[in-house]
């Protein structure tokens, strides 16, 4: 399982690699429409939506230790960091995969 701790608003945070059906969960609670469904997301909805309200509110479900207050305490650098490292840490070895999945889905697909 890999995780990192990353400094934000002056709490250490440490994010920590999720299940695949914890991604999801995370996924249906900050999007209902998607029922934790990525591909259902409408981001016209969410740009729509975009304030630091946003933040109050979804931050803490993906990272449970952080409060409204810690963001608004945060910097944007933090909250940068913040993100980058979620995504690093649980879908690093999505990208990794890609490449030779496709390779492989290809392959099947080639007429014998």
């Amino acid at each position: 399982m890999r995780n990192k701790v990353v400094s934000f608003a002056g709490k250490e945070i440490r994010v920590e690699e999720k299940r695949i059906g914890e991604l999801e969960k995370i996924v249906a609670a900050l999007f209902p429409e998607s029922k934790g469904n990525i591909q259902k997301i409408n981001l016209g909805k969410l740009l729509e939506q975009a304030g630091f309200d946003l933040l109050y509110k979804k931050l803490p479900v993906i990272f449970p230790d952080i409060t409204e207050e810690d963001v608004k305490n945060a910097y944007m650098s933090e909250l940068e960091r913040l993100i980058e490292v979620f995504v690093e840490v649980n879908f690093t070895g999505l990208k990794r995969l890609m490449k030779p999945l496709m390779s492989l889905i290809q392959a099947g697909l080639q007429p014998r």
